[in-house]
């Protein structure tokens, strides 16, 4: 039930059916986010070869966006009133991001496996920006935002394939 509290400030939208779904996609978002960050992190554990120092700490680095990116799009559902659930379980149930093998994974090998994921998620994110736009255009910039820094890290995945080719 909304309140007079909750109404004032909340952020206007026009009709709060559109709340809900709205919050929906996000929670969607930032739960492929958390995914690729335990997908990263794996990875990160198990690259071998001789450029896994390098795709080691490159895997830091995405997983540190990847984190950063989900708390933004997590704060932006709670600021419209809604609480996403990013806990392993609802996680593990979405399971959009398609998981990795556990045992030593060859450096390009990793780099490629991640390329496609992070490819896939950001496809995804894409396909909800018109809807979302229609609803909130505010939140439609913060999925502009994440569709716009994991499309960078597919560029720097790819260069770095390039690189062992």
């Amino acid at each position: 039930m909304e309140t007079v509290a909750n109404a004032v400030h909340l952020p206007p939208l026009d009709n709060p059916h559109e709340r809900e779904a709205v919050g929906i996609e996000l929670e969607v978002t930032l739960q492929e986010l958390i995914d690729l960050s335990l997908i990263g992190k794996q990875l990160h554990w198990s690259v071998v070869g001789p450029g896994a120092r390098s795709v080691h700490l490159f895997l830091d680095e995405l997983v540190g966006q990847w984190r950063e990116l989900a708390d933004v799009v997590a704060e932006r559902a709670v600021t419209l009133g809604f609480v996403p659930d990013g806990q392993a379980g609802a996680v593990s149930k979405g399971y959009r991001v398609e998981p990795v093998p556990v045992h030593s994974t060859a450096d390009h090998v990793v780099l490629w496996e991640l390329a496609r994921r992070v490819a896939g998620v950001a496809e995804r994110i894409r396909e909800r920006l018109v809807p979302i736009g229609a609803a909130d255009l505010v939140t439609q910039d913060v999925l502009v935002d994440v569709v716009r820094t994991l499309e960078k890290q597919q560029w720097l995945l790819r260069t770095q394939l390039a690189e062992k080719v």
